[in-house]
């Protein structure tokens, strides 16, 4: 899509590349080896780069894009127009510049209506210049690809500054908001978020944002506010300011898809097309590439959903919310899905309690660990399409990620008969009794009465005290799953027979320090400093002095020293926990897994075995003297000098992801036994230890050569 290609003509360059486009799609159509959008449009960039913006030159076109919902807001907005018969239309979700450009390819010289993913918006409205641009939410996904969320945010601020087009922007996303600020046209609409966890940072100007109690509205300090929409929601009706309101009828199920659909409907109209009539074309879709589709497996029939983040996650289950059918779950990790599955430790599974579910796909075993650790009864059948009979109902629901939801979809399409096989019996984890969950505002005054006493020792079944796990600024320091680390501390502790209090410590309210466990984990540049901000005036310096255990991982960790690296790479002053200083390091970030042998660790009990995770930052960490390494890397980058993490005393550093506590337990047990003052018992760590066994063997066999790994 490069500028100089403007002033070149070569027509005979752009017809061969669209033939070769057609031709290698069609052949790969033929070979039932997928859908050719992609693998066609790349031949066709071979022959010429810039094809998107030679087809799209002189078309209308209208670009959706958005965390969630851009395959089915597409669909409906081509429904609107008039059906994927009168325009061009990336109808697979190929959102890249090789599914733009076979789309393109396909149907010349009508209108456009492509959703394209988060990263290449800007090139895209460069190259085509659209009528519009639909603008649907912004949420962390695929941290290892796309980046973090307002990195995101601001990309779409630069590509939109002085836009020709109109942008249709849900004003309900305040970092949507701040992104579609900079364009001259925006039309508003109250599309409803149910998430709000990636935006309690305002991207303007880092201060915190708040959130209406009624659902409706915020603001941030500096006046970042919520703008008065043209086109909203109210219930089941859609309504305008001028006075118009009609029901949204919609054969789609879920609030998600009415807020979707009411984005279609403001594009829909800056493209010229009557309200009613789009609104009528719209309520005819049923399925969106499979999609709320119902099959039928042998003696199951599944209704088909997918959700691939947090936020999607979130307003699936208000939709499953009220159900009995048992939920099948399927994950991978793949580029599509991002290749780090911690998101799944944000996701509200306890809300499926009472059901039978099933852990399938790639990525089952981390999906069992979670679903252990929220108390659900479960079974784990990697292959999808045993998954679907393995509960042993004649109905069920499945939720796939995005490249596990195709994967089911292709095994459908190639069988139709269930296959036969014994069912494994269904895993009912163990009660974590007495476990309390304590968030925000209920926490009460910062310093217990006991706040000048020597730690406490927890004793099992001691009747009387609870161990106080405390996990910090979970709206700041939350992005990267591991809130799932004060989880796993607490229900490991539970499980042992220790009363336990979790606390949700949430910006804005007093740190509690009575804590005898505090966990602070990964985070954005702004909402790293607004922790930083906050933690410096905590007691927390003063309950590590007491003998309270402090476990952070990446942000949190680089908080945790001396000096850290602001988002400019100025170093600003960290909490001084660690005798460690963090700097920007050069090149491209450390993303992927991360495996280490443990160094000599003040343990209680045996000494663990090799660590891993999944690391994603941009620092390079050098330890002082008051510091030692917490293990030595044998696959990944760490802290950049061959070792990874550090610890000191009762404080523990990392850059481990998983999060790190699910992943390795033995790890758990070491800061439950520094915590408690006594060796923990041992647990039935089964299904943590077929996930352990399974990352270790990945990270082992992955780039051996290269790394100097030697195999286990």
């Amino acid at each position: 899509m490069s500028e100089a290609s403007e002033t070149v003509p070569a027509p005979g360059r752009v017809r061969a590349a669209v033939w070769s486009t057609l031709a290698v799609g069609q052949l790969s159509r033929r070979l039932k080896l997928g859908s050719g959008s992609v693998v066609g449009g790349r031949v066709g960039l071979l022959f010429e780069p810039d094809l998107v913006r030679r087809l799209g030159r002189g078309r209308t076109a209208a670009l959706v894009t958005g965390t969630n919902g851009k395959t089915t807001t597409t669909r409906l907005l081509v429904g609107a127009l008039g059906g994927a018969a009168t325009v061009a239309t990336n109808a697979t979700g190929s959102n890249l510049p090789a599914g733009l450009a076979s789309a393109l390819a396909a149907a010349p010289e009508v209108p456009a209506v492509l959703e394209v993913d988060e990263g290449y918006l800007g090139q895209c409205v460069e190259a085509l210049q659209p009528k519009v641009v639909v603008l649907l939410n912004l949420s962390r996904d695929q941290l290892d690809r796309v980046s973090e969320v307002r990195m995101v945010a601001a990309r779409f601020r630069s590509a939109l500054s002085g836009f020709a087009g109109a942008v249709v922007a849900n004003a309900d996303d305040p970092l949507v908001v701040w992104a579609a600020g900079t364009a001259p046209v925006v039309r508003w609409v109250g599309a409803g978020e149910l998430w709000h966890s990636d935006a309690v940072g305002c991207p303007a100007c880092e201060g915190p944002v708040v959130f209406d109690p009624s659902g409706v509205g915020w603001s941030s300090g500096c006046g970042l506010v919520r703008p008065e929409p043209s086109l909203w929601l109210q219930g089941d009706e859609v309504v305008s300011g001028d006075g118009w309101r009609a029901p949204m009828r919609l054969a789609l199920p879920g609030r998600f898809n009415r807020g979707n659909a009411a984005m279609a409907l403001a594009a829909a109209e800056v493209l010229g097309v009557d309200r009613e009539q789009a609104l009528s074309a719209m309520a005819e879709l049923r399925d969106v590439e499979g999609r709320f589709s119902t099959v039928t497996h042998g003696a199951v029939r599944a209704r088909l959903l997918l959700a691939k983040n947090p936020a999607g996650w979130t307003e699936l289950l208000d939709l499953l919310q009220g159900g009995d059918a048992p939920v099948v779950i399927g994950i991978s990790a793949r580029v599509a899905d991002g290749h780090d599955p911690s998101w799944l430790w944000d996701v509200a599974f306890e809300r499926l309690a009472g059901r039978r579910v099933v852990a399938t796909g790639e990525r089952a075993r981390d999906l069992a660990v979670r679903l252990r650790y929220a108390g659900l009864t479960h079974v784990t059948v990697p292959d999808q399409l045993e998954a679907l009979g393995a509960s042993g109902a004649a109905t069920v629901e499945y939720v796939g990620n995005y490249t596990a939801f195709q994967d089911l979809r292709r095994g459908l399409a190639r069988t139709t008969t269930a296959p036969p096989g014994r069912r494994p019996p269904f895993v009912t984890p163990p009660p974590v009794p007495g476990a309390c969950v304590v968030s925000g505002p209920d926490l009460g005054v910062s310093e217990p009465a006991d706040a000048g006493a020597s730690p406490r020792r927890r004793r099992r079944h001691d009747g009387v005290s609870a161990l106080r796990v405390v996990v910090v600024h979970p709206d700041l320091l939350g992005t990267y799953g591991d809130g799932g680390n004060g989880v796993v501390l607490g229900a490991r502790a539970s499980w042992r027979g220790s009363s336990v209090e979790l606390v949700l410590a949430e910006s804005g309210h007093p740190l509690p320090g009575g804590g005898d466990l505090y966990c602070l984990g990964g985070g954005e540049d702004g909402p790293e400093l607004q922790a930083a901000e906050g933690l410096a005036r905590s007691p927390l310096h003063r309950a590590v002095e007491r003998g309270a255990v402090v476990f952070a991982v990446c942000a949190g960790y680089q908080l945790a020293g001396t000096g850290f690296p602001d988002a400019s790479g100025a170093l600003r002053t960290g909490l001084g926990l660690l005798d460690v200083t963090t700097v920007k390091a050069p090149g491209r970030r450390a993303v992927g897994e991360l495996l280490a042998d443990p160094a000599p660790l003040p343990l209680h009990g045996a000494r663990p075995g090799p660590v891993t995770g999944f690391e994603n930052h941009s620092g390079h960490t050098r330890l002082g003297p008051g510091a030692q390494p917490l293990a030595v890397v044998r696959v990944g980058v760490g802290n950049g000098d061959g070792t990874e993490g550090a610890w000191s005393g009762n404080v523990f550093g990392t850059y481990l992801h998983g999060p790190a506590l699910a992943r390795n337990p033995a790890l758990a047990d070491l800061l439950l036994g520094r915590a408690m003052g006594e060796t923990p018992v041992p647990l039935d760590d089964s299904e943590e230890q077929a996930l352990r066994a399974e990352r270790l063997a990945v990270a082992t066999a992955r780039w051996p050569r290269r790394l100097g790994v030697r195999r286990a």
